[in-house]
């Protein structure tokens, strides 16, 4: 089926308009306004990727891109984000993930258009040239013939930057081997405009993108080589533009690209709670020797593993993971879905080093004072005061005061059927300069591991919900 240049945008737009609800931040508003440009639809490796624009009656802009995969006819969400009215990023959402970049998902709703799309004459594949095949950047510079568009003066073409390495860009860590940039350059005045500057993944989507006012604010820092504007004359000169044949036919490497050493992902991976991150941030050696003391000998996890789904109040549930280390302090792994959060804790009670998935490094705690000793027993009382430097020279040090008192015992089996033996009832109240929280704990004695039982949430006292708990010895 060919569809035209025009009703593409239109039947795109119509359909991404429907599939709006998907997103909570935006549900139940009046769309006023969406539209999906012909010049950012485009085809990489036989995967097309479009941006779709949304204004609503409350003025909320939001920017969307989804991609169409031509070898499956499947379609599939890349991200989407909030713009203010200067239209700087809010946030950003690839999938579920917050501020970082995440593989692209199914995206059913618009299987249909994929056909339609992918079967278009008007959307091809790059059929690259090189303006140079080796550039002041180190890189070549390729012109797409198969895209070039002359209406009356004003000539669109789109610029490659091929990359041999797979690199991440900052903040999302986006991951790319190709830079596009697509040129809006007048015959005339020889006044050159980047429209937009996309990162393309390997496999052919967009991962992240500059456009609108964002792309004119930095307008400076698109500069051409004297070979590219010199393309760009050339270009305008032809009758034929499609014909430019620059410094001839670009073949692409068929060896497999490796991910860069130098600028590859920068942000935390958590997966399987992988401790790998946060020990490149270590904690100073007499804390460190402190802890270890504190927890050894008569508070030795008698565990590896303890795996749980938590909930407290009507809160999402939230998948939890602690991982014994090798000292004995505990790594625990907190899924919030859009984002994750690791710790460094004592028993799962105080955090030593603390950090999230959008994090490029961890909070870490530089002085402890505590009293804590174990085994507990009836009526102990103990304080766990921990000081974290600022990371930056404007910033207070972050103080922790936790007072606790142990105040009961009972069976353990209360808590879970996973867990045996009893446990010691521990109330805690905690003070930083986020305000005083109050909670209490179970300091499990046959695992040695302290667990939440309930939180204070204006001013009751809430259960805290333990499902699915796993134990490994």
């Amino acid at each position: 089926m060919k569809t035209g240049m025009l009703l593409l945008p239109a039947l795109l737009a119509a359909a991404m308009s429907a599939q709006s609800a998907d997103y909570p931040e935006i549900q139940g508003k009046k769309i006023i306004s969406n539209t999906v440009n012909p010049l950012l639809m485009m085809r990489v490796n036989d995967r097309i990727s479009a941006l779709n624009q949304l204004v609503f009656s409350d003025g909320q802009h939001i920017n969307r891109w989804d991609g169409f995969d031509c070898t499956t006819n499947k379609a599939v969400k890349l991200y989407w984000e909030m713009l203010d009215d200067k239209e700087e990023v809010i946030r950003r959402f690839y999938g579920d993930s917050y501020d970082r970049y995440a593989e692209p998902k199914p995206q059913s709703a618009l299987d249909d258009i994929a056909k339609n799309l992918c079967q278009s004459p008007r959307l091809k594949n790059p059929e690259w040239v090189y303006i140079e095949k080796k550039s002041k950047y180190d890189t070549p510079i390729l012109l797409d013939t198969a895209s070039v568009l002359r209406v009356n003066e004003l000539l669109i073409a789109k610029i490659g930057f091929e990359y041999s390495e797979i690199t991440f860009d900052p903040p999302y860590d986006a991951p790319y081997d190709l830079k596009l940039e697509i040129h809006a350059y007048d015959c005339q005045t020889q006044h050159d405009k980047v429209m937009a500057g996309l990162d393309i993944t390997p496999e052919g989507y967009v991962s992240d993108s500059l456009t609108g006012k964002p792309a004119e604010r930095r307008a400076d820092t698109f500069v051409n080589t004297p070979a590219t504007d010199a393309a760009f004359k050339q270009l305008c000169a032809m009758s034929t533009p499609t014909a430019f044949k620059g410094e001839g036919v670009y073949v692409p490497s068929t060896k497999k690209k490796r991910v860069s050493t130098l600028l590859g992902p920068m942000l935390p991976d958590f997966t399987n709670n992988a401790p790998q991150w946060m020990a490149q941030f270590p904690l100073p050696a007499d804390l460190e020797k402190q802890a270890v003391q504190i927890v050894n000998p008569w508070a030795t996890p008698r565990f590896k593993k303890l795996t749980w789904d938590m909930q407290w109040g009507d809160n999402e549930v939230v998948p939890m993971q602690l991982d014994v280390q090798p000292n004995g302090l505990m790594l625990l792994l907190e899924n919030y879905k859009m984002f994750k959060a690791q710790r460094l804790t004592l028993g799962n009670l105080g955090q030593f080093k603390g950090g999230t998935s959008m994090s490029y490094a961890p909070t870490v705690v530089k002085q402890l004072q505590t009293n804590l000793r174990f085994p507990l027993h009836q009526g102990q009382k103990f304080t766990f005061d921990t000081v974290s430097s600022k990371s930056n020279k404007d910033d207070k040090n972050t103080v922790i005061n936790r007072r606790c008192e142990v105040t009961g015992s009972d069976d353990a089996r209360q808590i879970s059927s996973a867990f045996s033996g009893r446990y010691w009832k521990v109330s805690c109240e905690t003070q930083s300069d986020s305000g005083t929280i109050k909670e209490t704990r179970a300091w499990l004695s046959d695992l040695n591991v302290f667990i939440p039982l309930t939180e204070w949430e204006k001013g009751k006292e809430v259960p805290v919900k333990m499902t699915n708990v796993a134990v490994t010895r």
